[in-house]
């Protein structure tokens, strides 16, 4: 998508898959460059630019300025740095740069030069039935970067340069045979095959301006490539920028990268890399013309690609005795496969590759899954048999946390950050699990699953009440393991409307969603008992949804409890688990839950009001009383509004998107793609993988 040009100055990951690395690049007068699992970007900066008659270096504006260097800099005015009067560099004014923003490129224009990060991805191989070949040419951690100067209209030779720094590290410069090669500690670095003099110095400047007869000064912080445009030409100089770390990668669990299988060493990683050039480019090209041929506005088909580049920026492909373990990491929170992220990315992985989400279930089932009781909150000294359930997360920092334990989860908190996430947890790996199985026909994972499948329906049940006679389909009971306080949902810095998970219609919608998960699954199993014990706690959570709706305001309550007065958009999130399983029946309007979708289709289009659950600006307000939205679920709601209750306003709609591209481009351009926002800035959530759920709006017909 060519942005417009006031609007070029964002921070995107740039990264390969599985290996929790980046290169992240793009506002203006900002730090960044490479990094490894690192939940923000690097210290570092990215130095593109050309030389000109006079002997002026002239960059994009890609590393660290003052605040007042960038004040002056994206008002239009240039910086110089001068020496003696005479003018040594000046940075391309913001006005003049031009940037393509596609789905697996980023291309940055001006002056002549063009300065491309290439970003391939594409389905990754199930390493259970695919080739070592396939899966090196897949997990090689890589990225390549193209710089073109324009000398067409010059006379005289004129030099171009590409370099990084990373922080406080320092480089080094390798004979590589026809390559030449730059790294850092052997596990960053970057290579090309093209004729390029390799430099190491303090700046750019003082490498092409250098008083010394050594080009790799060793002192130096930055590193790069120095290139040559003939005159009456334009020359290309193609660069692999890599990833590499060896050995152990992770604690409490001893894991190390996929490509480790695959790769002895950096340059190793480097020459493959540049030797499959023309088959990565191909592919990230192949992307790139997907996404642009979608049916999508402009502004959609940004949304996508800016969250699949956070995405991939937070994976890792790991290694686990012998075994492969999937992991996405929680943005700048780094914790480990959060499960509340999961079901979001879900529908992401189920495109491109579903072996990681049926990898991830196992993990749950595995290692952090546990049983506890329950207990009602009116009389909390009493307790009764609760069932199974997952945790928040696996661990933070790539320390896996002891088995069946979350890095997130406190007890004794009522209702509070860090409050336990059980009942969302258990649903949620339900509707992963529905969503596989119906997308995948996996009969073995089904059949390996079933007694779990029949313990979470025994779960879901007995948080609902332990007693089948006071059931209404809703969660009322609440975990031992608060330890007499209470439980939480996704939303967990929001007020009690989506805070609090009991008796919210929020999680009610899931857990509808798990119940007719289960009604499905059970009868490909052919168990019509727990089929029938299924179908009736999905009508009674149906009519219990209803019956909450307050025909004076057109709304259901937040929290079907006396004086709650909150509405929410996300009460019809559950919707879009059997719509992906393909139960079309189940949410139709003429179909067996036909009310509770005409409900929903009403509540909805009562809140998306000015006022109610919109901003000013047309973006979407999850929460009529909370000023904190998260982008994921915006995204995901929108496409419910739009495929599945066809609630379409085509003006309404192009507002909405346009807002939501300002939060991310303005409201969010140091921290790449953020989740949460307060008023179209981001306050948390930031540099994040979750906001993926806006590849289901690839799947939208227009009309």
């Amino acid at each position: 998508m060519q942005l417009k040009k006031r609007d070029t100055s964002f921070h995107a990951h740039h990264s390969p898959m599985g290996a929790h690395s980046s290169l992240t690049c793009g506002m203006h007068g900002a730090n960044g460059g490479i990094a490894m699992e690192k939940g923000q970007p690097a210290e570092g900066g990215v130095f593109v630019g050309y030389e000109d008659a006079n002997g002026v270096l002239h960059s994009f504006p890609f590393s660290g300025l003052s605040s007042a260097e960038r004040e002056r800099f994206v008002s239009g005015e240039s910086v110089e740095n001068t020496g003696k009067g005479v003018e040594k560099e000046r940075l391309i004014p913001s006005r003049s740069i031009s940037r393509d923003y596609r789905w697996a490129t980023d291309t940055f224009s001006a002056e002549g030069l063009t300065f491309e990060m290439i970003t391939p991805f594409f389905p990754l191989p199930d390493p259970d039935n695919s080739s070592a070949s396939e899966q090196r040419f897949a997990c090689c951690p890589a990225l390549l970067v193209k710089v073109s100067f324009d000398n067409t209209k010059s006379a005289v030779v004129r030099r171009f340069f590409f370099g990084l720094s990373a922080g406080d590290t320092r480089w080094a410069c390798h004979a590589a045979g026809k390559a030449s090669m730059l790294t850092t500690r052997d596990r960053m670095g970057m290579s090309t095959l093209d004729e390029v003099e390799s430099v190491i110095d303090f700046t750019i400047e003082s490498a092409l301006h250098r008083n010394h007869a050594t080009p790799d000064f060793l002192l130096g912080k930055v590193a790069g490539f120095v290139a040559t445009a003939p005159p009456r030409s334009r020359k290309s100089i193609l660069i692999a920028v890599g990833f590499f770390k060896e050995g152990n990668a992770t604690y409490g669990r001893k894991t190390r990268y996929w490509y480790n299988r695959y790769f002895k060493d950096l340059p190793d990683v480097l020459r493959y890399a540049l030797k499959n050039a023309d088959r990565y480019i191909a592919e990230a090209h192949a992307r790139d013309r997907e996404l642009d041929q979608a049916r999508l506005s402009d502004n959609q088909k940004f949304l996508i690609a800016h969250s699949t580049h956070s995405y991939w920026g937070s994976t890792e492909w790991l290694e686990d005795n012998g075994e492969p373990r999937w992991v996405v990491n929680e943005g700048e929170y780094l914790m480990m496969n959060t499960f509340d992220l999961t079901v979001d990315m879900l529908f992401f992985e189920m495109r491109f590759n579903p072996w990681t989400v049926r990898n991830v279930l196992e993990q749950f089932v595995r290692d952090y899954s546990y049983h506890d009781r329950v207990f009602d909150p009116a009389h909390p000294g009493k307790s009764y048999p609760g069932g199974l359930s997952f945790t928040h997360d696996m661990g933070v920092m790539n320390q896996f946390s002891p088995p069946a334990r979350s890095s997130y989860e406190l007890a004794g908190l009522d209702r509070a950050c860090f409050s336990y996430m059980t009942c969302e947890q258990l649903a949620n790996w339900v509707c992963c699990a529905g969503v596989y199985l119906a997308r995948t026909g996996d009969r073995d994972f089904l059949r390996r699953q079933r007694k779990i499948l029949e313990a979470c329906l025994e779960s879901l049940q007995n948080r609902d009440n332990p007693d089948p006679r006071q059931r209404t389909g809703i969660m009322k009971f609440e975990s031992s393991r608060t330890r007499g306080g209470g439980e939480i949902t996704t939303y967990d810095s929001l007020d009690h409307s989506l805070g609090q998970a009991r008796n919210n219609i929020y999680l009610a919608s899931k857990c509808w969603a798990a119940y007719v998960a289960l009604d499905h699954l059970f009868g490909l199993l052919g168990m019509e008992e727990r089929q029938r014990a299924a179908r009736s706690s999905a009508e009674l959570c149906a009519r219990s949804i209803v019956d909450g709706f307050d025909a004076e305001r057109g709304v259901i309550p937040a929290v079907l409890e006396p004086g709650n007065a909150s509405a929410i958009i996300p009460a019809i999130e559950g919707l879009i688990f059997p719509h992906e399983m393909g139960l079309t029946q189940v949410v139709s309007p003429r179909g067996p839950y036909g009310k509770l979708i005409r409900t929903l289709r009403q509540h909805l289009g009562n809140v998306l009001q000015p006022g109610v659950c919109l901003y000013p600006d047309g973006g979407w307000k999850l929460s009529s009383t909370a000023d904190n939205s998260w982008m994921s679920k915006i995204a995901l709601c929108q496409h419910i509004a739009r495929t599945i209750l066809k609630i379409k306003d085509a003006p309404r709609d192009a507002k909405s998107d346009a807002a939501h591209v300002r939060w991310q481009i303005k409201g969010s351009e140091f921290h790449a793609c953020s989740d949460q926002f307060r008023s179209g800035v981001a306050i948390g959530s930031k540099y994040y993988p979750r906001i993926v759920t806006t590849v289901l709006w690839m799947n939208q017909k227009p009309g």
